[in-house]
């Protein structure tokens, strides 16, 4: 079956490797059954291939996917893990942000699920996952929760799963459309050699293309490391007397045996392949062909060398080329029988790696939020880095670091070490830099990983007696502990560097925790506490002069002030912040003082200057094409115009956001409108237009299973029955 190439004007999104279809031949049968599945309107989410390895099952997704791209227009997104670690949900997230631009890391682990089906629900998106295995058993269930969201309301969006074996749960949901892949036909194989045999061998290969299949099963990428072995032994019967020394299992050679043969034989005849290949092993995701000649190959040889022998590697399957991102990735089966070694490697190599992709870490923090995705493919590498310093500071101090800096370091210290190796310092030196880089990146993403991070990092601040840094890095923890619902145990980090930045008057650091702290004790509904220590920030700031940071504290104090029901405070503050902000031409801060200072002017039942306050708000939002902002603003004037009964113009602004939140995806805001629609047409005792509005609330609520929403929907529409039916007698 021909893959069909989206034209080049398409702007559907998705990170599709196309690199796989280089010389993609053959699998008519399963693209016409991949693309039935993914493209009927039966309502069923989910799809899986699963088979051995080395069958294709990748690259038969890639091309199962890019031969259906335009029926999901809203773009196709894939997810494998990253680093060293097994599948994770938070890489669905991460990579949706990456390639969508949505913001679903942001909000806590618990919502990850919500926030995954807001972006397929009522969509034509293919999500595909690449090898679940290792996936933890509540992330399996997010995920049949996921499917069983989606095969219920009936979409189009559709979930594609890879692995070698797929999880009992998910097969259930799956049912028939599940394809297990073998190995090609025989005359598939006589096609596929035509195609990716090494002009070399090709005609030898096709010579012995029936014995070639016997060998091999039909295994694409098994077919391909033999035909690369045949350039090493020229001659079939020699090589073909070798691989009956190999072992068999179900009738052909065994995979990895086939791979450890292939891998061995081509660094017998290539000196500096071996050597190359085992560095590769910690490429996570793959390296750039800049990374790979600076540092994968870096003292290995001379230029032109390095050049031959990337080749010799591509030819003979052991790795691919990535033309379009300037990439080389491992065989995954290659990679896996490379891990076993590559302890061999020595700490000398994981320093080198950690230090390169510093250099990467460190962009996060030098380049705009909007511009992230630039760095993303390095992720993975990053993430090893960050792992390894992480583990070689625990090994130092053999303690894990989260339990090294939990005890009171600023009284008792570190137990005492060497520090006159310079490899110690140096080591110390990268792992704060990476918890510095990564805190920052943290505080949007919220990676997995990070609290061991950052205590690995506040660990090694410590013992280089930079207090600052080991003061920030105990603040960042405290942030975490905050965004992942631990408010209370966030308070005593964040109180631990409040002391260390109090005792060394650093203003700017004690306005920060003032900050958060007066955020944790807000949520704690210590509203009183809170206001204290957002005062305290004001303090600090007004000591530095710095007029942004001013307009921030004016805000938090307004808004401090209007939690406490003092609206006349909230404005004072507001008009304060806004004054600065318009002074220094901040959009954001403008936008942000006119909307808070709507809600306490509404709270004052001033609903003329309210409405005049959101309006001046939507007008910034909409200049800065900030869609959240919008919708706010569109809500907050339907609340005003409400309160005012001036239910026409309510109307108008809740049906202008409903229009948005369908275009943004944003259900649940879209579940809110049509709630509040529902009691503007109660008010205008239109019955029939407010049992509408509340049963399409109940039935998006119903679709993400918020029970509580449902029943709350339910008891609306029974009042509304008894108004109807009392104006009926």
């Amino acid at each position: 079956m021909p893959i069909r190439h989206p034209t080049p004007s398409s702007n559907i999104r998705h990170n599709l490797g196309v690199y796989r279809l280089n010389g993609f031949t053959g699998r008519n049968e399963e693209l016409l059954r991949l693309r039935a599945w993914l493209t009927d309107d039966s309502g069923q989410a989910a799809l899986a291939i699963s088979g051995n390895q080395g069958n294709g099952k990748s690259t038969l997704a890639t091309a199962a996917a890019w031969n259906a791209i335009h029926h999901f227009p809203d773009g196709i997104i894939w997810v494998g893990a990253a680093g060293s670690d097994s599948f994770r949900l938070y890489d669905i997230v991460r990579t949706l942000d990456t390639v969508l631009g949505t913001t679903l890391t942001r909000i806590s682990q618990e919502r990850w699920g919500i926030g995954i089906l807001e972006q397929l629900y009522r969509r034509r998106r293919l999500l595909i996952l690449d090898e679940l295995s290792g996936a933890l058993d509540d992330e399996v269930r997010t995920l049949v929760d996921i499917i069983g969201h989606l095969s219920e309301s009936g979409g189009r969006s559709r979930i594609l799963l890879i692995d070698r074996d797929i999880a009992p749960e998910i097969q259930k949901l799956v049912g028939e459309r599940h394809l297990l892949l073998g190995g090609l036909s025989l005359a598939e194989t006589v096609e596929f050699v035509r195609v990716r045999a090494p002009q070399a061998v090709q005609d030898t290969a096709l010579r012995h293309v029936e014995e070639l299949h016997a060998r091999t099963g039909g295994r694409p990428l098994s077919v391909r490391l033999v035909m690369g072995l045949l350039l090493e032994y020229g001659v079939w019967s020699e090589l073909n007397s070798a691989l009956g020394e190999l072992p068999v299992y179900n009738g052909s050679l065994s995979m990895p045996e086939m791979t450890a043969f292939a891998v061995e034989n081509f660094a017998a005849f290539w000196p500096h392949a071996g050597p190359l290949l085992d560095r590769l092993v910690s490429a996570a995701g793959g390296a750039s062909f800049t990374a790979l000649s600076e540092l994968f190959w870096g003292d290995l040889g001379e230029q032109a060398e390095f050049q031959e022998t990337v080749q010799a590697l591509i030819q003979r399957a052991l790795v691919e080329e990535n033309n379009f991102t300037q990439r080389i990735l491992v065989q995954p089966v290659v990679r896996r029988y490379l891990a076993q070694g590559a302890v061999m490697l020595g700490e000398e190599w994981n320093r080198s790696h950690a230090a390169y992709y510093l250099h990467y870490a460190r962009r996060y923090q030098e380049i705009p939020l909007q511009r992230w995705s630039e760095i993303d493919p390095e992720w993975g590498n990053i993430h090893l880095g960050a792992d390894w310093l992480s583990t070689r500071i625990e090994r130092i101090w053999r303690r894990p670091a989260l339990a090294l800096v939990r005890e009171p370091l600023e009284r008792e210290g570190l137990p005492d070490i060497v520090m006159d190796s310079p490899d110690v310092r140096g080591d110390l030196v990268q792992m704060r830099e990476y918890a510095l880089c990564l805190a920052h990146y943290a505080f949007w993403r919220h990676p997995p990983g990070i609290l061991r991070w950052l205590a690995a990092g506040a660990v090694a601040s410590f013992a280089l007696d930079d207090i600052r840094d080991f003061g920030w890095l105990l603040t960042n923890i405290g942030r975490q502990l905050f965004f992942s619902g631990e408010v209370e145990a966030a308070i005593e980090w964040l109180e631990r560097a409040l002391h260390i930045f109090d005792e060394k008057d650093m203003l700017m650091e004690m306005a920060y925790v003032h900050t958060d702290l007066g955020t944790s004790l807000r949520v704690l509904d210590e509203a009183r506490p809170a206001l204290d220590q957002l005062w305290l920030a004001f303090e600090a700031v007004a000591q530095l002069g710095d007029q942004h940071s001013l307009a921030t504290a004016y805000i938090n104090l307004g808004s401090a002030y209007f939690s406490m029901n003092n609206y006349e405070k909230a404005v004072e503050q507001q008009r304060k912040a806004l004054r600065i902000s318009l002074r220094l031409q901040s959009a954001h801060l403008s936008a942000s003082a006119h909307n808070n200072m709507g809600l306490a002017l509404e709270g004052m039942e001033r609903f003329e200057d309210a409405h005049r306050a959101y309006q001046n708000a939507l007008i910034v939002f909409q200049q800065m094409a900030d869609e959240a902002g919008i919708s706010t603003c569109y809500n907050n004037l339907g609340s005003v115009a409400y309160a005012r009964q001036d239910f026409g113009e309510a109307l108008q602004w809740y049906e202008k956001d409903l229009e948005l939140s369908e275009r943004r995806g944003a259900w649940m805001d879209r579940a809110a409108t049509l709630h509040n629609l529902g009691h503007v047409a109660l008010e205008q005792k239109n019955y029939a237009q407010a049992r509408n509005y509340f049963e399409r609330s109940q039935e998006l609520y119903a679709a993400f299973q918020l029970t509580d929403y449902v029943a709350e929907e339910q008891e609306m529409l029974e009042y509304v029955a008894s108004l109807a039916e009392e104006k009926d007698r």
